[in-house]
């Protein structure tokens, strides 16, 4: 549950740091269900009333495992309706400051990871750096959390530092105004970025936008409060740990979705960390390192020339002085390396392909042009390995790194897909492989790789994907609009009997006093009604599941639930057909992983099929058999008809637009195979001996998921 949206800063990273180790560390598949109160766009708790209504519909069926409200307003939004929402859920308060928890401090089923911020050490931070400062210029934003911040800072800040400097609040300035007002400060003075969701003018602030604009700028030092913006423009200081927040929270997490509760573990408000600096902000205002605080760490200090290149300057008199008759044979050979360098890195380019290494004992990397294009980086000058990382997209860094750190490890090779950031601000996705080579005592590392611009290749399968779901969800509607008859039959026969019996027990109940016999009746009589009543119910969930719209959720399927739901499903369409339906199914077949709704439209799909096929046959020889059974790694599903059998090529079945009916589109046979290959299974049609034929699905068999 998000305050303020996925792409607002600080509690976006906060989340996307927490996503990425949770998934990464934990050993099952975790469905995340997003949320956001949007409350940098939207105040007031009348227009939570959408939000409730979609949490209630996501979780009518199914309680989440753990519910994660990230900020303060996430927190007291799950506090006010958790009694309707998630009332025996676990709940982890995440990224909220400790003052604002406190009051949710006995509920058993709640525990807390956040920051413990001194407020005074946020101010302090400038005047352990720059003593002389008269004038801090504060910018905060308007939503109902930064005035509430707002508030606090003034009573504290007030009563600890108004001899020393006069704050300016700029609260009431939209962004543009704070930039006009930052860029012309009088001398002695610093900028305080604080929390900036939307300005004074209702424009939300998404990422770092606010930040980015102080720092652009400014005409003074730019602090912040947050350990995640060190590196985008700020001075530095204590701040707050929020990325061990998140980190932290993730371990936490997996305890909780591992039955542990709440009430046994600690809850953790981490206080501000030691002092860490920027170096490049300190360079370009001028300030010594010798005036920070005992124990600060700097950062961000780029290695001198001497540092960068000594190992090669060292090797390079060694080759001299040993091997100086040498010299014409080495010409030649770098001549022909040089020639062959230039040869590769033409096909390179020619396919779109960016190269790149890092020598052994340094952190300089080398690439091409190509390579230098596709990360966003400048056409020349030194690129560090901490240069490509702050390109990558922020929820896809601890990914790329994990796997060359495992590459580099194992001395082995590394190949993933993953976001860049150009400074302009567009997103592309990039293949990257890589290997990397172990030398002597594998402390010397040399790593080489290519980078690819798989932009157009992704967004050419996504749109391909939304094809797929909209012609998937096309199919699911034309074949229920089929069945509607029987759909209709099947909810008229229960609704006739709660009408029947309803009238019933009115008829008892209109005796003055009814005798015990009719009261034992009346009691059957409601019975019923709560039964048929369900049953009614269930015709309705099942239509509405395949009729809902959504994102592919791959999860854990028991195969024959789903073949009993789909078969009940189509039941009076079947019956009216006259078609019987056997059920040979194997005992211990483990789950599969797969999409529930497309899954079920697939076993719809094949059954409704079957059942077309033998409309021809006297009543009497219509029957459909369902087998099952586990073939090695994978679970097999057979659908067997006793129909007309396949005319021609059975693979022809499976063409798009090719259809043996009348008023058929030739499409569902088709799309049923798209969405049993994209669950990593396969789908194929063989003939009968006798007659008919026999549809076979296979899909992976689950291990150690349940």
């Amino acid at each position: 549950m998000h305050s303020f949206g996925r792409d607002y800063s600080p509690n976006g990273e906060v989340a996307s740091i927490f996503r990425t180790e949770l998934a990464r560390d934990n050993p099952n598949a975790i469905e995340f269900v997003d949320a956001s109160l949007e409350m940098a766009r939207f105040d007031g708790e009348e227009n939570e009333k959408p939000l409730l209504d979609f949490l209630r519909a996501v979780f009518e069926e199914q309680m989440p495992d753990l519910v994660v409200p990230i900020g303060s307003p996430a927190v007291m939004f799950c506090r006010r309706h958790r009694s309707t929402l998630f009332p025996h859920s676990p709940m982890l308060l995440l990224d909220a400051e400790k003052r604002r928890v406190e009051m949710m401090k006995d509920d058993p089923d709640v525990v807390s990871v956040g920051p413990d911020v001194n407020i005074n050490y946020l101010a302090g931070n400038i005047f352990e750096v720059l003593p002389k400062t008269r004038h801090i210029y504060v910018a905060q934003d308007a939503s109902p959390i930064g005035r509430f911040w707002t508030t606090v800072m003034k009573r504290e800040w007030d009563a600890a530092y108004s001899n020393r400097a006069t704050f300016h609040w700029m609260n009431d300035q939209s962004l543009k105004q704070m930039r006009s007002t930052v860029s012309a400060l009088p001398p002695d003075s610093v900028v305080l970025v604080g929390m900036m969701m939307r300005d004074a003018a209702g424009v939300p602030l998404v990422e770092e936008t606010g930040l980015d604009a102080m720092h652009e700028s400014a005409n003074a030092p730019v602090f912040s409060f947050n350990d995640l913006q060190l590196g985008r423009g700020t001075l530095g200081g204590r701040l707050v740990p929020q990325k061990r927040v998140a980190v932290e929270g993730a371990k936490v997490a997996m305890k909780l979705l591992a039955g542990v509760p709440p009430s046994s573990l600690p809850w953790q408000h981490f206080p501000l960390g030691a002092p860490v600096y920027d170096a490049r902000e300190l360079k370009r205002w001028g300030i010594s390192e010798s005036a920070l605080p005992a124990g600060s760490t700097v950062l961000f200090r780029k290695p001198g020339l001497w540092e960068t290149h000594r190992s090669s300057f060292l090797i390079f008199v060694g080759v001299i002085a040993l091997q100086t008759g040498m010299i014409a044979m080495l010409l030649a050979a770098r001549k022909r390396a040089r020639e062959m360098h230039a040869d590769f890195t033409l096909a390179a380019d020619s396919g779109n392909i960016g190269l790149w290494s890092r020598k052994p004992g340094v952190d300089e990397l080398e690439g091409s042009a190509k390579w230098r294009t596709i990360f966003g980086l400048p056409d020349s000058g030194s690129v560090t390995f901490e240069d490509v990382l702050a390109r990558v997209h922020p929820e896809d860094k601890s990914m790329l790194r994990s796997a060359i750190e495992l590459a580099a490890r194992d001395g082995g090779a590394f190949s993933l897909e993953h976001r860049v950031v150009h400074p302009d601000g567009s997103v592309r996705w990039v293949s990257s492989h890589g290997h990397v080579h172990a030398f002597g005592d594998r402390q010397k590392l040399e790593i080489r790789g290519a980078s690819r611009d798989v932009t157009e290749r992704r967004r050419a399968t996504q749109e391909a994907e939304q094809r797929r779901e909209e012609l998937a969800h096309l199919s699911r509607v034309a074949t229920l609009g089929a069945l509607s008859g029987s759909l209709a039959h099947e909810l008229n026969q229960p609704l006739g009997i709660i009408l029947s019996n309803a009238q019933a027990a009115r008829h008892v109940l209109a005796c003055d006093q009814p005798e015990p016999e009719e009261m034992c009746e009346l009691r059957e009589m409601i019975a019923d009604i709560i039964s048929e009543d369900r049953r009614a119910g269930d015709v309705i969930a099942r239509m509405r599941t395949l009729l809902r719209r959504g994102e592919v959720s791959l999860q854990p399927l028991d195969v024959h639930q789903q073949l009993q739901e789909v078969v009940q499903l189509t039941r009076s369409d079947l019956i009216g057909r006259g078609v019987k339906v056997d059920f040979q199914l194997a005992e211990d077949v483990p789950p599969v992983m797969s999409d529930r709704v497309q899954f079920q439209q697939v076993l719809l799909n094949l059954i409704t099929n079957a059942a077309d096929a033998m409309v021809a046959n006297p009543p009497g020889e219509r029957s459909i058999t369902l087998t099952t059974c586990q073939d090695g790694d994978e679970v097999r599903i057979d659908v067997k008809d006793a129909g007309t059998g396949i005319e021609g090529e059975p693979e022809s079945l499976f063409k798009a637009f090719h259809t043996t009916k009348e008023h058929g589109m030739g499409l569902g046979l088709s799309i049923s195979r798209a969405l049993v290959t994209a669950h990593g299974g396969r789908l194929w049609a063989t003939r009968n001996h006798d007659r008919g034929a026999t549809f076979h699905i296979t899909l992976a068999a689950t291990k150690g998921v349940t």
